[in-house]
Order: structure tokens, then sequence, then C-alpha cells
């Protein structure tokens, strides 16, 4: 099958998109032919970029003369319900979460409009396909789950990961080995909970008798917001924000870390697609201790691969990460073994490729 592959997201960028979008694209280039038009910059210039892509797009389109047209999100739509009637192929577009309910005049006039127009839609999470299906009645889109790549655990001695983190971060090796470390990996933005989680839960981490320390790797403008909450609670020897980490630095975090957080809380017209970095982090068999929200459901399985909690539920998440600190309640074979039996993306590209059969067809 020839397949023309359109997305935004992609790497030299980093974020869960792009790296869902990579993965994608390898996982289906196993087995079909498969022509890539890309994105990997910046998303201040998109408007320029969104021609360009088109065209691009249109040319390996008339061209190569593709089976089918994937378009990686809902950004897309506008570009598929073009290409689908320029070039008479049938389009088949993933939604990752708030891409149907976006509210911006502009976007509700150039993009929310085509979203249904396409051959077939495709949700990540459950909670992303009922949002869709309420934002746009009349909808039916397909139910596929982001895969994994088993390429962040490491058998390697925990002590090993703990003189990576120390020689990129500057934090003393005796301190860490000292010390419970928990990790959250992701945008800094109100959603992902990292703001309240400063504020509601580590304080009271703190209090207890063994030192802990929380790296966060990601960027986001809630950044200072973060650091000032930090500084006002006495939190700066705690809290250690380390922007856009290296993959060594991240995979040493993931494999060392004694509690992966996903303190994720309810924000209105936003919401969390896919819990993707969760998934890496029980990949290693590291514990993971989530907010039971939107996507992340679809990701953590509860008492299987992690632990889900209410979200906001400041009492229950020190209390249950107190309590794993003392002693896990999930070994890590058995987090990394369930993760890996029930996601990976060779059988997300193989779901992908028999819905675009059926869109040939």
């Amino acid at each position: 099958m020839h397949i023309l592959f359109v997305t935004r997201k992609y790497p030299p960028s980093t974020g869960g998109m792009e790296n869902a979008a990579f993965e994608l694209h390898q996982a289906l280039s196993a087995e079909n032919d498969v022509t890539l038009v890309k994105w990997g910059g910046s998303n201040l210039v998109l408007p320029f970029v969104y021609t360009w892509m088109f065209l691009q797009a249109l040319w390996f389109g008339w061209t190569d003369r593709p089976d089918v047209i994937y378009l990686q999100d809902g950004i897309m739509a506008s570009m598929g319900w073009l290409l689908k009637g320029l070039l008479r192929r049938p389009t088949l577009l993933t939604i990752h979460g708030r891409e149907a309910t976006y509210g911006l005049f502009l976007y509700k006039l150039m993009v929310t409009p085509f979203i249904p127009r396409q051959s077939q839609l495709v949700a990540v999470s459950k909670e992303t396909k009922t949002m869709v299906e309420k934002a746009l009645p009349g909808t039916h889109p397909l139910l596929i789950h982001n895969g994994l790549r088993d390429g962040f655990y490491s058998p390697r001695p925990r002590l090993d990961h703990l003189k990576v983190i120390a020689r990129e971060t500057n934090v003393p090796l005796d301190e860490l080995t000292r010390s419970k470390l928990l990790h959250t990996n992701g945008r800094l933005v109100r959603r992902k909970g990292v703001l309240w989680f400063v504020e509601n839960v580590l304080p009271k981490l703190v209090k207890a008798k063994s030192p802990v320390l929380y790296f966060v790797t990601g960027e986001g403008r809630d950044r200072q917001a973060i650091e000032a909450a930090a500084a006002r609670l006495g939190l700066e020897a705690h809290v250690l924000l380390l922007g856009r980490a290296s993959d060594e630095l991240r995979d040493a975090l993931y494999n060392a870390a004694n509690i992966f957080v996903m303190p994720n809380v309810h924000v209105p017209n936003d919401m969390e697609g896919f819990g993707l970095v969760a998934l890496e982090a029980a990949s290693c068999g590291t514990m993971v201790v989530a907010s039971k929200l939107e996507g992340i459901q679809d990701a953590i399985i509860d008492k299987q691969n992690g632990l889900l909690l209410k979200p906001g539920d400041a009492a229950a998440c020190v209390r249950t990460i107190k309590r794993e600190l003392k002693k896990r309640s999930i070994p890590a074979t058995k987090v990394r073994a369930y993760t890996l039996e029930h996601y990976s993306w060779s059988k997300t590209a193989w779901q992908y490729e028999v819905l675009m059969r059926k869109l040939v067809r």
C-alpha cells in the first residue's frame, strides 16, 4: 500500500505528538511505501509552512498516486479536505485532543468545519472519541491508541543511571543516592498539574523523613509560576526544572526515579489526549502515579501498570506517594510486562493499515 503521510509535528521538534508521528511513520514504513511530508520546526511560522506542506503533498499526490492520505492531527483538516477533492483519494485524520473544540474564531472558521469532511477519523483515547462525537454530531471516529517503542528501558544498575543524572544536573551523587526521586516529563502548562503538585503535594512530602527531589523535564509557559511557587514555599532545593532534557538524561530519570508523577488537573477547553510519557516511564518498570483524567486512563490502567487518583485530591496524592516510596504496591516486572504486552507501535500501525485498506476498497 502507498501512503502519503502528512504531519506538522515531527522531530527535531520535541513532544508527545512529535514522537507519535515519528514512531507511527517508522512502523507503517516497515510494511508499506510511505511518502513523508513533514514539518519539524516552530509553530510560529506554521501559517507559511502550511502552504508549503500543502504544495508538497499535492505534488507527491499527483506524481506518486498514493492509495490513501494520512493526516496526523486535526489542524491538518482543511488541507486534508482539499487533497481529498483534488487527488480523489481517501483521507484518514487522527484527533489527539482538543482539535475539535478549540475556541479561537479563525480556527473555528478554517479548521473545525473540515474535520468531519475526511473519509475517516481516528481518536487516540476514549475521552477524545467522546469529545469529538459531542463537539461534531454525526462524526464517528474509530479508537486506535498510540503505541510504545521499547527503547527507554535499560537493565543497567540504578547507580549507573544516578551517575548520568548527577553529571547532567550537577546534583551530587551522594545526595541522589540518599534521596527519593520523583519525575515528571511534559510541557509546563496548567493542565499538566506541575504547579498544582508543587503547591499542594510536595510541601507535605518534603516534611517526611526521607529527602525528596522532584525532577521536571520539559518547557512551557508555567515555568516562571512554578519557580515562584517553589521559592515562596522554600522548595528551591527540592524542585529541579531541567528544561528540554537530552534523551540520555530523560531515560536515566525514567529508569532511576522511584515514582513517575503525572498530576494533571482539569482545565476547561483543554485536555490530555493520551498519556504517552506515562507509558514510557512504565515501560521501564517505574511506578506511575497519575490523575484519573481524560486520555491518561487509556495509557495507565489502575493497579496494572500504575495507580490512578482523583485529580486535584492532594491528600490522596500525598498518602499514595508516601506509601509507594515506603513499599511499592506493583512489582516493576509486572508494570513493564503489562505495558509492553498491551502497547506497541507495530500493533497500532497494523490497526491503521487495516483501516486504510478498508478505505481504499
